[in-house]
């Protein structure tokens, strides 16, 4: 992380008219000032439109008007909160009038405006947005007309954790309350990730539906230890009820430390310095515009106020659309997206921003046949060269409320060496915290091995949750290539994608983009919808029944290769979202099964919780996706079935084994580990197993011949 300047010379605008927005058909036709019109649909709160947004639509298209470059910009309003914004998408979609889209301020809606113009093969409006869940380029980020001009989330919460790291040096355990949905989900799957690298404990993440939940989960986290806690509530109208709780526990309870509360960027907002008496001292992060780039003190200048979140970035927005446009006309490019692109590729000399004069140089540099290297309100608009999608440098306010006022006390970036968000559905954070995995332990005198058995469990059923069967199939003809046969292969799943009437092409399952087809030649053993967690341990225990008749044949004599992918709870592996596998549950079953050795590969959010329960039996080896305080993350987005293909810890295991199928254990850890972002990969038991340096997959691929 680096602090930035926090002081800057205020520069001097004239005050001028504010353009009204008004029809036009075509963006080349000339109105009766000589003028071409850029037309820009701006899906936005109309609630917030005069207070918020009108601000800085209407400056930028005053600056540019004033730029004298031949044109003027004209915005349709949507609003984002009572309109069907599919249809709003479909509609804007197909409108030639249309340049470009700014929004929206949710991320839900965000997400659902850029399906609806995603189903248009090419040519696609350019849609500009501030929304920072980080589904939307993981989702978006290949079909390349997204264009995020903040961060994602995953940057915001690194930053609050870094902050609060900074500011009280004692503070190492650490909690998060966030919202049940798409913006509160980015930090969920993020924070306890960061905190182990940022060497901080995560006692307690906790999420809530409505205000009515947030005493409940505040208790909660009193009652964890914490000694931080980062807030991302859902509403603004949740901050005060928030910090009052805290401010009263810090004041009245008996324990020697007090709770260092910080809000993210929701939270910024004037509208928490309303009431009877203003509560000073609330402090929070905020994406804001570059303190260089000299917008947020020329925007308090002349509207009396710093900007809330979103004001840069909306005349951003404006900015590249207008310059893209002319851009595209001088050199006869049809995809404005591509104009765009190589906008924000320039690497002239000569710079442009975001005021008239520098509006003027790049309009000049243009018509000159040159590309000027591009920077705008929010700072320098760098952008990945390859797929672009989310600015890769931002901004950030830390600021407090003080005496009415809210307050920017610092800002902050974070570190220049590359943490956080790609482009597109991967992430580059280099981790620090590696476990010890010698496996030097006991040493354990295993019996002959006779034979090879393995057992495969989707444990989720649904269209949305396509990855979790698709990785067991993948798994499944990676053995059977190694040598398995159907009578030593437990296939479990609920087999509910082949033929599902979301399938365009039925009888077919894929866990790569124009992959082959894995539901090919299956041999499914058991429904998931059949079972009960009881039926389960029944079948792998070695224990028929009239209704269950083919189990885990294995013995004491054989290696059971066992690969587990669902859902999971810091309670326990999630089974058909109905029941929890728990440490207690886990370690009974795998304590009963029979086999020589047995290496699980656990593919769930939190699956390190019930694998760190199971330590103690011989044999037994477990590697997890996440530690039990960490989501795992999914992978390969399909936009056309609209569901994730899989999940970037099995294809970092599925990957390394068939590439080097006969891997050491260690080596496949250090490859799931290098490989799997926004989790630490853990090992489990292996004291009880063997040096994994000497232990490798070969032994769980049978010699015989099919």
């Amino acid at each position: 992380m680096k602090k930035l300047i926090n002081s800057l010379m205020v520069v001097l605008l004239c005050m001028g008219t504010l353009l009204s927005c008004e029809e036009s058909t075509t963006i080349v036709e000339e109105d009766s000032t000589g003028l071409k019109e850029i037309r820009i649909a701006v899906v936005l709160p109309e609630k917030d439109r005069k207070t918020i947004w009108d601000n800085a639509l209407n400056w930028a298209a005053e600056n540019i008007r004033k730029a004298d470059i031949g044109v003027k910009v004209v915005y349709e309003w949507v609003d984002e909160e009572s309109s069907d914004l599919t249809k709003v998408g479909v509609s804007l979609s197909e409108r030639e009038d249309i340049r470009s889209i700014i929004g929206c301020n949710e991320s839900a809606n965000t997400q659902k405006l850029a399906f609806a113009l995603a189903r248009k093969r090419e040519n696609i409006r350019p849609l500009f947005t501030f929304s920072t869940s980080q589904e939307l380029p993981r989702i978006f980020g290949h079909r390349g007309f997204l264009w995020g001009l903040c961060e994602t989330d995953i940057s915001q919460s690194e930053i609050m954790l870094s902050c609060l790291s900074n500011e009280y040096e004692q503070v190492k355990k650490v909690a998060l309350l966030a919202s049940d949905d798409i913006y509160g989900q980015t930090f969920v799957d993020w924070f306890a990730f960061q905190a182990v690298e940022l060497d901080m404990e995560p006692v307690s993440i906790v999420t809530y539906k409505s205000a009515k939940e947030l005493d409940a989960c505040l208790k909660q986290i009193t009652e964890s230890g914490a000694e931080a806690l980062v807030c991302v509530p859902a509403t603004v109208e949740d901050v005060i009820p928030v910090y009052n709780y805290i401010n009263h526990w810090n004041l009245n309870t008996d324990a020697d430390y007090s709770i260092a509360l910080m809000f993210s960027d929701k939270a910024y907002n004037k509208a928490i310095l309303k009431g009877v008496q203003p509560v000073d001292f609330i402090s929070g992060l905020a994406p804001t515009s570059h303190p260089n780039s000299g917008f947020n003190v020329s925007y308090e200048a002349r509207f009396g106020r710093l900007p809330y979140n979103g004001e840069a970035e909306v005349y951003d927005a404006v900015l590249i659309t207008t310059l893209a446009t002319l851009w595209a006309e001088k050199n006869n490019e049809a995809d404005l997206n591509k104009a765009i692109a190589a906008l924000l590729n320039g690497k002239a000399t000569s710079q442009g921003g975001w005021t008239t004069g520098l509006i003027s140089n790049v309009y000049q540099e243009i018509m000159a046949g040159g590309t000027p290297a591009l920077s705008g309100a929010t700072g320098t608009l760098d952008f990945n060269s390859e797929y672009h999608t989310t600015i890769r440098s931002t901004s950030y306010a830390h600021w407090i409320t003080y005496k009415g006022k809210m307050v920017v006390i610092d800002y902050y970036s974070r570190n220049s060496g590359g943490h956080s968000s790609s482009p597109v559905a991967a992430w580059e954070w280099k981790k620090q915290h590696m476990q010890d995995v010698d496996g030097n332990g006991k040493i354990i005198n295993y019996p002959e091995l006779k034979d090879h058995y393995a057992v495969l469990v989707a444990a989720s059923e649904g269209w949305k949750n396509y990855r979790h069967q698709a990785d067991v199939l993948g798994m499944y003809h990676f053995l059977k290539e190694k040598g398995y046969d159907d009578d030593h292969i437990l296939l479990i799943m609920a087999d509910d994608l082949a033929y599902n009437e979301r399938n365009p092409v039925q009888g077919v399952v894929r866990r790569e983009l124009s992959g082959k087809n894995l539901y090919e030649g299956v041999q499914i053993d058991y429904k998931l919808g059949n079972l009960t967690l009881n039926d389960l341990k029944q079948i792998l225990t070695g224990k028929p029944t009239n209704d269950y008749p083919v189990t885990l044949g294995s013995s004491a004599n054989d290696n059971v290769f066992f690969f587990w992918s669902g859902h999971g709870t810091q309670m326990g592996w999630e089974w058909k979202d109905t029941e929890d596998v728990s440490a207690d549950f886990a370690k009974s079953m795998f304590s009963d099964m029979k086999f020589r050795k047995m290496f699980a590969i656990i593919e769930t959010c939190y699956s390190g919780g019930v694998a760190q329960g199971c330590t103690g039996i011989p044999g037994l080896l477990m590697m997890t996706a996440a530690n039990p305080y960490e989501t795992s993350k999914a992978d390969a987005f399909d936009n056309e079935l609209q569901v994730y293909l899989s999940n970037t810890f099995t294809s970092s295991i599925l990957s390394q084994l068939e590439r080097k199928p006969q891997s050491v254990i260690y080596d496949l850890y250090l490859h799931a580990f290098d490989k799997t972002n926004g989790s630490h990969v853990m090992v489990y038991n292996p004291d009880y197993y063997g040096n994994l340096y000497l232990n490798d997959m070969s032994e769980y691929y049978p010699k015989r011949k099919i």
